[in-house]
């Protein structure tokens, strides 16, 4: 590849945010890489910048400081003023990291801008985390895209046939997660529980979780691991916080067992940890990557609506008693090679995004057609579609009122 290969990466959300930067961090030598942080209701605010992204968390200053270690700066723009400057820089590149809805609007509105015409950057598109089984909604938002960075052998199989049978042209390209620490976790005492926005959905279901948490033995001590503290945003709305729970739990039984609430990184979260439970969140692989033991609890079920199908036969599944014992386990070894602990050398992201590349800058690359590649989910109703861009069009100070 001759000369730098400029990129552009958008993120509306902390969990995009994170992953983006991450998997970016990965990237070569020659990329030159630039973080856009979407202004929008789901953005991060500056400390979540900060945990996904080591930048200095000093209120919004953080925003446009330069990360250590080499990591690239991180912007924030409202959507007209990203288009304006992608129309600017024509980055041979754009990774949008975004979740479906934001992700649609910046389609819409990087075709009316005239971006996506002949001479358009390579379209990168991905999902952040544990994505099996696989997802036609997922597909059908990023149709129009080349490439959708995948994690897992499995999940690259899956996606590659749904994504056929919708007649997609999007083509799933692997990368092992970015985020996988390396190393091993010193152990201590914590029992870590990652909370999660959407599952379980309900609030008896959650508090159970919380009661068992309190139950843990002594000298074993609780932590709830939470993305957002009170005030900030997520991806996804949750409609009952577990530290709201926790204190009405406390206030119907005094005698409940005291169980801390911790924002940050997951990764200082386990640094100290005895052993991790989760329902399905990601954490649960950066957990395995630094041997921590694991629990994911299977007391609500195992299925597509709780994200847990793709740990069936991970010997790490249990119970809420399970988890009140603090008896924990480690994967079994066949399922970790299928499943987001394949080898480096199999990764195919970088190599067919470069190839892309090559094809943009000889001509041979074609302009984007959305008509005929996007399903309903791009096409939709005209509210539908005014409802993706009402999210990121108006000024901030407008939609923040």
């Amino acid at each position: 590849m001759n000369g730098p290969v400029r990129v552009v990466a958008i993120s509306d959300a902390d969990s995009y945010l994170k992953w983006a930067y991450a998997l970016l961090r990965g990237a070569p030598a020659h990329w030159r890489v630039e973080h856009v942080v979407l202004a929008n209701p789901i953005a991060p605010s500056a400390a979540q910048i900060a945990a996904a992204t080591g930048l200095p968390a000093a209120g919004e200053a953080a925003v446009g400081a330069s990360a250590p270690g080499g990591g690239a700066a991180v912007t924030r723009d409202w959507a007209p003023a990203l288009i304006a400057r992608l129309r600017r820089q024509r980055p041979d590149v754009l990774l949008v990291a975004c979740t479906g809805p934001a992700l649609d609007a910046v389609l819409t509105l990087g075709t009316a801008a005239g971006l996506f015409g002949a001479g358009r950057p390579v379209l990168v598109t991905g999902l952040p985390g544990i994505s099996w089984p696989a997802n036609d909604l997922a597909v059908e938002f990023r149709a129009p895209f080349d490439l959708m960075v995948l994690h897992s052998r499995r999940e690259v199989a899956a996606y590659d046939w749904v994504a056929q049978q919708l007649g997609a042209r999007v083509r799933p390209v692997l990368a092992r997660l970015p985020f996988l620490p390396t190393g091993r976790a010193e152990g201590g005492t914590e029992v870590v529980f990652a909370a999660q926005s959407l599952v379980p959905a309900r609030p008896t279901e959650r508090t159970r979780i919380l009661a068992a948490l309190s139950r843990v033995p002594a000298p074993l001590q609780p932590v709830v691991k939470v993305r957002a503290l009170a005030g900030e945003r997520q991806a996804h709305n949750e409609a009952a916080p577990y530290a709201d729970l926790y204190a009405e739990l406390r206030r119907e039984q005094p005698d409940t067992g005291a169980v801390e609430f911790r924002a940050g990184s997951m990764a200082a979260a386990l640094e100290r940890a005895h052993g991790f439970a989760t329902v399905s969140s990601t954490a649960v692989l950066e957990a395995i990557a630094l041997g921590v033991p694991s629990l994911v609890l299977d007391e609500f079920g195992v299925n597509r609506e709780l994200i847990n199908l793709v740990f069936a036969d991970s010997g790490l599944l249990g119970g809420l008693d399970r988890l009140a014992s603090g008896n924990f386990a480690h994967p079994d070894p066949a399922w970790l090679d299928a499943n987001y602990f394949h080898p480096p050398q199999a990764d195919t992201w970088i190599p067919r995004i470069e190839e892309l590349i090559a094809d943009r800058r000889a001509g041979r690359l074609g302009a984007l057609d959305r008509v005929a590649t996007v399903g309903r989910a791009g096409t939709g109703s005209v509210l539908a579609r005014a409802r993706r861009l009402l999210r990121v069009v108006p000024p901030p100070a407008l939609w923040r009122r």
